[in-house]
């Protein structure tokens, strides 16, 4: 054993089959699977013409399609120069995905015209962008109930209709546009249309944090008596994987929404080339191997036929449509702000028969009773180092959904725990203002989500007493370099007296689309709350 072991290791040294020889032939094999691994990329370099040139491409598609797309990308990729990689992406998040400076996709499929031709005006690219469409699916209701509404108001009226979220999904915007495109709608009373758009956001914004997907709306309306908004395709592809179930899906008598699927350049660096792969991506999707994928997911092709029965497809011109879609999002958008509240010692002034502190804190208790469940609400206190020296403001309660609980206690209830304490026991020192702005600017945008209307609010009875602070000039410049087309976040202010520094406080404002009250008389403060909401509804009227 002993001399036969000495044999190996001597075999080993200077054999051919010992370790020597062994490493010989592995090195060998090792470079022949590389030469005919050359040959096979060298080989598919010319027969596809591109000379070793391929581009990758990166695209974000909606994710009711995106699954279906890397398959019809597959195809194109063999016979153009392009190698597509597909990113499921909500609606929602792709304006600020195109202004964040890294990371732009080179093409975007967005689940309609519409969202698309709105979405390039907010960030600036140009309609020009827009390449074609890839497919269609018309918008459908389903439910294991009969459904037998005429039009599309009915639609919107019946009392347990669910839809989605409009800044993520162009089927939350069927109804209003089946609506308005529906034959005789020039005659369609604006309060009654609006009074419809105004009960389905309220039922939206009552709404839970429950899994919020078109699959997950089809299982609850599989399991209830619910009637959902959603689309053709994402109804079938329910059917497929729900044997027996007792949905049905039907469009109204007037006829139905399209929900299309554009293609859209938003390369910014090689537009050209980008425009080249997006001609190949279309191609391959209007071919006969592109159809059978596209049909076996469900979608119908760009002019609405294929799978299914034809359906009547309304359309609405676009400059009646945006008004529409600007007053719905208003209407159906919940809030997601910072309230920022002056506790510096001027708030103990009186004020009639109370104080501003007091009657502030009645006035914003009665906000927080107002917003809806789904609102995110955090709220900070300022003042002159409230938050230590140098720093004038002090998070009290952390930003959460008003119905989200920490321990036992509803996030609502903290709120108003914390402003009545914050009210009799933080008040004191001087109004520390533009730098609780700037810093709650920055916090708000980073922390932005495109499902909400983002705001920092800011009240207080004063101006800036802070003279280590920055200055107006100072502020306005940065807020200026600070906003984004992409996740636009508004500041609001509010002055309750007439101590408050409405001039500044309206050049602040304004850089960020947002708006300025003032109640000079602080028994007022009430109204300026009222007149905010107000504000907020014109904008949808």
């Amino acid at each position: 054993m002993v001399r036969h072991g000495g044999d190996r290791r001597r075999g080993g040294s200077h054999g051919e089959g010992g370790r020597g020889g062994a490493t010989i032939r592995v090195a060998t094999a090792v470079a022949l699977v590389a030469i005919l691994a050359g040959g096979v990329v060298l080989w598919r370099d010319v027969a596809d013409g591109c000379g070793g040139n391929r581009t990758g491409i990166a695209v974000a598609a909606d994710p009711t399609i995106a699954t279906t797309l890397r398959s019809v990308a597959e195809k194109a990729s063999d016979t153009s120069c392009f190698d597509y990689s597909v990113e499921a992406v909500e609606g929602g998040r792709i304006p600020a995905l195109l202004t964040g400076g890294k990371d732009i996709p080179d093409l975007w499929v967005a689940d309609s015209q519409h969202r698309a031709r709105r979405v390039l005006a907010q960030v600036r690219l140009g309609s020009g962008a827009v390449v074609g469409s890839l497919a269609t699916t018309p918008a459908v209701v389903a439910s294991t109930q009969t459904v037998s509404e005429d039009s599309w108001v009915d639609v919107m009226n019946l009392p347990d209709l669910n839809i989605g979220n409009p800044a993520s999904s162009s089927l939350a915007d069927a109804p209003i546009i089946g609506a308005l495109g529906a034959p005789g709608a020039d005659k369609l009373n604006k309060r009654t249309l609006m009074l419809a758009m105004a009960e389905m956001a309220s039922r939206r914004n009552d709404a839970g944090a429950t899994e919020d997907s078109e699959q997950g709306r089809l299982k609850l309306a599989d399991t209830s008596t619910v009637h959902v908004v959603t689309s053709e395709q994402q109804y079938l592809e329910f059917l497929r994987g729900h044997a027996g179930t007792r949905l049905q899906a039907t469009t109204p008598a007037t006829g139905t929404v399209l929900i299309d699927y554009p293609l859209v350049n938003t390369s910014k660096a090689h537009r050209d080339r980008t425009a080249e792969a997006a001609a190949a991506l279309v191609r391959t999707a209007g071919s006969g191997a592109g159809q059978k994928i596209l049909g076996a997911a469900g979608f119908r092709n760009p002019d609405g036929t294929g799978v299914g029965e034809p359906v009547k497809a309304l359309t609405v011109d676009a400059t009646k449509l945006d008004k529409a879609l600007d007053q719905w999002f208003e209407l159906n958008l919940p809030t997601r702000t910072i309230m920022a509240i002056d506790t510096s010692g001027s708030m103990q002034s009186p004020a009639g028969n109370s104080t501003r502190a007091a009657l502030l804190t009645d006035a914003v208790v009665g906000a927080f009773a107002l917003i809806p469940r789904n609102g995110v609400v955090g709220m900070w206190i300022f003042g002159i180092d409230k938050g230590g020296i140098g720093t004038d403001w002090n998070e009290l309660v952390p930003s959460r959904r008003l119905d989200e609980k920490v321990g036992d206690v509803m996030q609502r209830d903290m709120l108003i725990t914390g402003v009545r304490k914050a009210m009799t026991t933080q008040l004191g020192g001087g109004t520390g203002l533009y730098d609780t702005i700037l810093a709650g600017y920055k916090k708000a945008l980073a922390d932005y989500d495109p499902n909400y209307s983002n705001t920092f609010t800011v009240l207080t009875d004063g101006r800036n007493e802070d003279s280590r602070s920055i200055s107006l000039d100072d502020l306005v410049k940065q807020l200026k370099a600070l906003t984004d087309p992409g996740r636009p976040v508004r500041i609001v202010a509010m002055g309750i007296s007439e101590d408050a520094d409405a001039e500044s406080l309206t050049k602040i404002t304004d850089v960020t689309g947002g708006a300025t009250f003032v109640a000079t008389d602080p028994g007022k403060i009430k109204t300026i709350f009222d007149d905010a909401a107000r504000t907020r509804l014109m904008n949808a009227s």
